[in-house]
């Protein structure tokens, strides 16, 4: 479904070059948009477990006493994996941390085999440079049943999006973000769903959400190969 023109980025140079200097406290979505993130992980990140927080940086979009600071105990744990590791280090919420570019490498050895009951992914799904094999991981790393959240608003850097998401409207991204949950492990993941969460239309950044959990079974279990 996807070819090397939907993936062309107008940068193609290393991410690691692009995101050198660390972009702490910069906020990539305003107040509005950043409350509405939070709402919808309190509602669907399980309290007490393990989540991975996909392509994070020096925030994890968590409301307080939710997640936002490790210390508040609200999950067993919080690992992020991002491109920066000052940026990571700075995540309050975070318990442990990975700097990794996942476009140069979509693998992620550092995680077991369904060692997470949830993954999250804050405004960065567009800078996804090879989707599937990413998605072919996060199935691998969940738990069954667990959700994958993918949110994103219409702001990016887009050089480095990608070129199917640039030319895309807003309600297609919804079906391009949902398409990698299905053509990445055929039988894998629950139908996806998505949403519009913009709190305030036309007067805040636009919300949209993508969603889908790990199923057991043939397509869904810890024996499904990971083909990247």
């Amino acid at each position: 479904p996807l070819t090397a023109t939907h993936l062309a980025r107008l940068d193609e140079t290393p991410d690691t070059r692009f995101y050198a200097r660390p972009r702490i406290n910069v906020q990539h979505v305003d107040e509005s948009a950043i409350a509405a993130l939070q709402e919808l992980y309190a509602q669907e990140l399980p309290r007490g477990g393990a989540v991975l927080d996909l392509m994070s940086s020096w925030t994890s979009h968590l409301a307080e006493g939710r997640g936002r600071d490790r210390a508040d105990g609200h999950f067993a744990r919080v690992s992020g994996l991002g491109a920066h590791a000052e940026e990571l280090r700075a995540n309050p919420a975070l318990h442990d941390y990975h700097a990794h570019d996942i476009n140069a490498d979509p693998r992620l050895p550092m995680y077991a085999d369904e060692s997470f009951d949830a993954v999250v992914c804050s405004v960065s799904v567009d800078y996804l440079a090879d989707p599937l094999p990413v998605f072919r991981e996060i199935h691998r790393v969940l738990k069954p049943g667990g959700p994958a959240l993918f949110t994103w608003s219409n702001r990016m850097f887009p050089t480095k999006a990608i070129a199917a998401w640039r030319e895309a409207s807003e309600p297609a991204r919804l079906w391009i973000c949902g398409a990698y949950f299905h053509y990445s492990v055929p039988g894998g993941f629950t139908p996806p769903e998505g949403v519009d969460l913009s709190p305030h239309a036309g007067r805040s950044d636009p919300v949209y959400a993508v969603s889908a959990r790990k199923l057991a079974g043939p397509g869904g279990g810890a024996n499904a190969k990971s083909e990247l």
